[in-house]
């Protein structure tokens, strides 16, 4: 399936915050940040992530069915790193290539903007990992214990694609 792939923008918050929220409640432990956390972000919050970073959307028939995004590191000595980040589908549009379509929006928006982009990935998704590799990320590193949920601890590899 071809799904169309969008930049998102700042007058695009509510959208970015509805599948935001989502994705955090559904998959707590893919997600660094808490549902909990961003459930209490003002809406103005949201509005300036989408200015500081590159969010980008697959919709099917005007629907949104997933996003993800990335940001360039800020720091002089890092700021030729970016991070990828939100990597979220909708359960019924998962296995249909969405993921692939917007990690290749994303990795060629990246390309242009920094030499590295950088991910993290729960060390027990590996259907996220073997995405990542085949589009050319090497794992690097793993830290253990990197999230807690409750009393319950995940590893999460460390992920780097280099474009020189």
């Amino acid at each position: 399936m071809n799904y169309q792939i969008k930049q998102l923008h700042s007058q695009a918050w509510a959208l970015w915050k509805e599948i935001r929220l989502e994705a955090l409640k559904l998959h707590p432990e893919a997600f660094t940040s808490s549902y909990e956390e961003e459930a209490l972000w003002e809406d103005e919050k949201f509005k300036q992530q989408l200015e500081k970073s590159y969010v980008f959307a697959a919709f099917m028939d005007h629907k949104l069915v997933g996003v993800s995004g990335f940001f360039v590191l800020e720091p002089q000595k890092i700021k030729h790193r970016g991070l990828l980040f939100g990597v979220y589908i909708r359960k019924e549009h998962r296995g249909k290539g969405v993921a692939k379509q917007l990690l290749k929006e994303i990795i060629n928006h990246a390309r242009q903007k920094v030499v590295q982009l950088h991910c993290t990935v729960n060390a027990k998704n590996k259907d996220a990992f073997k995405l990542y590799q085949n589009h050319g990320f090497q794992l690097y590193g793993t830290a253990p214990r990197s999230l807690k949920i409750g009393d319950k601890f995940y590893d999460e590899h460390l992920m780097v694609l280099k474009f020189m």
